[in-house]
């Protein structure tokens, strides 16, 4: 039998676990997602937790009417699988037209996940009721958001710690001889229990972020339908312009437009609506100008709107130096004119402004 046969035959234990190694190599890869080896190791995840949820299902490792409590350690692993699903299929890459399908599948596997912990009292009320409110649109509070989101990020960051501590702790007793079954499987029930904690913080996440994009992928779908019937209704009226202008030139003026078959018999005028239309939205709204300033400023002119005539000053009349009168009369002027400015000398009575 080939290696690529042997994970369809793995026990429920070995298909969760093969999983659960290949997300961890993902979960630290260096490549990007879109690498062929990266995308080969998710299909791969994939592929063994799906066979993983179908044996959960089909040998009924957990009933409806148990709680946390009555739960084994070595089954309680198995109601992080779909959380697992979720997070992989929303690490594929795939065509833009899928990608609202793998949104879908991944939305699914996070609400199964949230629905078995709630159902086994492992979905506390706040972590639902904070759920709720972001898939409503989050707090409108701008000041209790922010506390909100800071408090989830301590609170992620505190389990994260604690479930680096437990597997430290987890690695010193493998290395020891004194540890006891019983303080293995506490750690290790522990362990699950804080990772199905973690698992529900990211989930919560994820959800928010499965809403937010699948709002913007339906508004560019809404986009290029709209788009694609604009085109195809561009190229209806080019088609029929064509038609029109390959009419028969033998007609009769006075017969009627179209056969029977619908075939146009004689030209015709078809009125472009459409274009009519775009012309009158696709315009400026202002009222544009209907004539030059130039044009503007002789009207003014012709209707007497503006002043016209002046010229050059006139010369000042010079005086005959035999006219002792005018001689005179010009001195006294002068001497009036020295007078009046030794009186009042330049800038004299200005209050620069003070009133």
């Amino acid at each position: 039998m080939s290696s690529q046969q042997e994970p369809d035959n793995l026990p429920l234990r070995g298909e969760f676990e093969r999983a659960g190694a290949l997300y961890n190599k993902l979960e630290t890869s260096d490549l990007p997602s879109s690498d062929t080896a990266y995308q080969a190791d998710a299909n791969g995840a994939i592929k063994s937790l799906e066979r993983a949820a179908y044996l959960v299902r089909s040998l009924g490792v957990f009933s409806s009417n148990e709680i946390l409590e009555d739960i084994n350690t070595t089954d309680l692993r198995y109601l992080l699988t779909h959380a697992y699903l979720g997070e992989l299929h929303l690490k594929r890459v795939t065509a833009p037209t899928d990608r609202l399908s793998v949104l879908h599948t991944a939305q699914h596997h996070f609400d199964q996940f949230l629905s078995t912990c709630e159902q086994h009292e492992i979905f506390s009320k706040e972590d639902k009721k904070y759920l709720e409110a972001q898939l409503a649109g989050g707090i409108k509070d701008l000041d209790k958001r922010r506390e909100e989101k800071i408090a989830r990020y301590k609170r992620e960051k505190a389990t994260k710690e604690r479930l680096k501590d437990l597997h430290a702790q987890i690695s010193h007793l493998t290395t020891t001889s004194t540890a006891s079954e019983t303080i293995d499987e506490e750690l290790d029930r522990d362990i699950i229990l804080t990772t199905i904690d973690l698992f529900i913080q990211k989930t919560i996440e994820s959800l928010r972020m499965i809403k937010d994009e699948k709002e913007m992928l339906e508004k560019m779908q809404e986009m290029l339908k709209a788009q694609q019937h604009k085109q195809g209704g561009e190229d209806r009226d080019a088609s029929t312009t064509v038609e029109a202008k390959h009419v028969r030139k033998t007609w009769d003026p006075r017969g009627p437009i179209l056969d029977a078959s619908g075939k146009p018999l004689k030209p015709f005028v078809l009125l472009n609506q459409r274009e009519a239309l775009r012309n009158q939205v696709f315009r400026p709204g202002h009222n544009l100008p209907t004539m030059t300033i130039e044009q503007y400023l002789d009207n003014q002119i012709a209707q007497g709107n503006f002043l016209q005539g002046g010229g050059e000053r006139p010369e000042k009349p010079q005086v005959d130096d035999t006219d002792e009168a005018a001689v005179d009369a010009e001195t006294v002027k002068a001497r009036e004119w020295d007078e009046f400015r030794d009186a009042n000398p330049r800038g004299w009575g200005n209050r620069m402004n003070k009133g």
